[in-house]
């Protein structure tokens, strides 16, 4: 059997020069997205960061605020009435926040910053028992 047709490593090459580019092209394609999508991530990440620092300020704020709150409402109802008191301060606490920051807080950690608080407050005030 006799070839009728010689195909040369050239002739292998040329046919194949698009198929290689398209190749590349598509892996370049590829990486152009990926470094997007790390880019984006790094992005949202740092927002993330933003936003942590932000919480972190507000509380910081808030703990501080506490201490006026808590004196406040001592000095306002005595005594007794803890609850009564303790509500107040929360209500007032709640008030300082931002809309978008209430739901951010827990009541169980508005009420331990509130102790925490008042156990700060009692030795500067020299009583020995505040009920709140």
């Amino acid at each position: 059997m006799k070839l009728l047709y010689t195909i040369t490593p050239a002739q292998v090459l040329e046919a194949l020069a698009p198929l290689i580019a398209l190749l590349l092209f598509l892996a370049g394609f590829a990486l152009t997205l990926w470094r997007q999508r790390r880019t984006r991530q790094g992005a949202e990440q740092a927002e993330l960061n933003k936003l942590e620092k932000a919480q972190a300020t507000v509380e910081e704020l808030l703990q501080y605020s506490l201490y006026g709150l808590v004196t406040n409402a001592e000095r306002s109802l005595g005594a007794g009435n803890g609850s009564l008191k303790k509500s107040i301060v929360t209500t007032e606490l709640l008030r300082l926040l931002p809309e978008q920051q209430k739901a951010a807080f827990s009541a169980e950690t508005l009420g331990s910053w509130i102790e925490t608080a008042l156990e700060e407050a009692r030795p500067l005030w020299g009583q020995q028992e505040v009920d709140l």
